[in-house]
């Protein structure tokens, strides 16, 4: 009688047996608790869908990691901007705006209004490439600090530094050419 040849999918289910709970352990602290198993079920679809991708020359857990990093800061990404859009948020931030305003004495009639100004800087959000986007959303958004970040990316914190510099002043760019001229293009990277 001859051995049985375990099949892909046999030695796929082994590993992430193995790695299951280190997996858990690194969602949890890099994403909380609140969506740690969808996480993991999207990283373990991704991994299985890349496992070609593999290099077998490395262990497979960091491997197993790095993409849930990457889903975890997706996932980050996706909540920080439903909570922005939430009308309730905005109706808030609008009347201390107002408030301020009226307090400052500045216009009650600015030339743009706060909803406009914030969706000309979510309109320049999306247009950054999302190596900017991600390290804009994990300072401003997930209030992550630029040594956690390099550590989240694998990257050195001056990189990090960098790359959240050049991020703004396409920013700043991007918010000139949307205030100056109305609705016009965005980031031009």
């Amino acid at each position: 009688m001859t051995a049985h040849e375990p099949s892909a999918r046999e030695l796929f289910e082994v590993l992430i047996r193995d790695n299951g709970e280190a997996l858990m352990a690194s969602i949890r602290a890099n994403a909380g608790a609140n969506n740690a198993d969808d996480i993991f079920q999207d990283t373990v679809l991704v991994a299985w869908r890349r496992l070609a991708d593999y290099d077998r020359t490395r262990p497979f857990g960091p491997w197993l990691r790095g993409i849930a990093r990457v889903l975890a800061m997706e996932y980050s990404g996706r909540r920080a901007r439903l909570r922005l859009a939430d009308p309730a948020t905005l109706d808030l931030i609008e009347r201390h705006v107002a408030a301020f305003e009226r307090y400052s004495g500045t216009s009650a009639e600015p030339a743009m209004s706060f909803r406009e100004r914030l969706s000309a800087l979510d309109d320049c959000l999306a247009q950054l490439p999302s190596m900017y986007a991600q390290t804009v959303q994990a300072v401003y958004r997930e209030t992550r600090s630029l040594s956690q970040i390099a550590v989240l990316l694998g990257e050195n914190e001056e990189t990090v530094k960098k790359r959240l510099q050049r991020a703004r002043a396409l920013l700043a760019q991007c918010l000139t050419r949307k205030t100056a001229f109305g609705n016009d293009s965005g980031v031009v990277a």
